[in-house]
């Protein structure tokens, strides 16, 4: 099944470069559409884009799954923009500040999305597992298995999709109602689901010495 954040088997330049210049990139990447001038957020759109083609990707793809993100985007825009009052006459104020900032911080977390999702489609758990790994043995960190836990705690973020569209489908084939109904359904489940498989690969971790 093809969910957000999968590999997509390729043999492009982007494919070859090692797993942790490309983490690196992409991490400064996101951080830098948060921080730097707004303007950063529309270089960092052409970039992703620019890669994408690069490695033969529909850069519409990498938005695959980001109804969550834009329900939330949506949700920040009406928190920082709207206030209710009902003691006044206009009961609903929009502040164009909070509107725009809103908006703005919208925008930075779809192009960090995007990022994300590009790099896990390039890029898979066992070259960055290898990656970080040789560079944790540089360091001389082995027994700290720093890159063991990096790799895990990043492998969650493919795997978070992957269950959530896997519980989609079941849903919708059940004819499950849409909305906030499907959203309050889906996410007990989910979370069920995740810590199920955190569960078995501790165990499975477990199981090779690992404490």
């Amino acid at each position: 099944m093809e969910t957000p954040f999968s590999y997509n088997k390729g043999s492009g330049f982007l494919y070859r470069i090692p797993a942790g210049i490309k983490l690196l990139f992409f991490f400064c990447l996101s951080i830098a559409v948060f921080v730097l001038h707004y303007y950063f957020i529309f270089i960092g759109c052409a970039i992703i884009f620019t890669l994408s083609i690069i490695a033969k990707i529909a850069p519409w793809k990498l938005l695959k799954g980001s109804v969550s993100i834009f329900v939330i985007i949506v949700a920040i825009i009406l928190f920082q923009s709207l206030e209710v009052n009902f003691n006044e006459v206009n009961p609903i104020i929009v502040h164009k500040e909070g509107l725009e900032s809103g908006v703005l911080l919208g925008l930075r977390m779809l192009v960090s999305f995007c990022a994300g999702a590009l790099f896990f489609t390039v890029t898979t758990m066992c070259e960055i597992l290898r990656s970080l790994s040789a560079v944790e043995k540089f360091l001389c960190l082995e027994k700290l298995k720093i890159s063991l836990g990096i790799s895990l705690m990043l492998g969650f973020i493919p795997k978070f999709f992957e269950i959530w569209e896997q519980t989609d489908l079941a849903f919708k084939s059940r004819k499950g109602k849409g909305g906030l109904v499907k959203i309050i359904t889906l996410i007990p489940i989910i979370i069920d689901r995740l810590m199920e498989k955190a569960a078995g690969i501790a165990e499975a971790l477990e199981s090779r010495g690992c404490n």
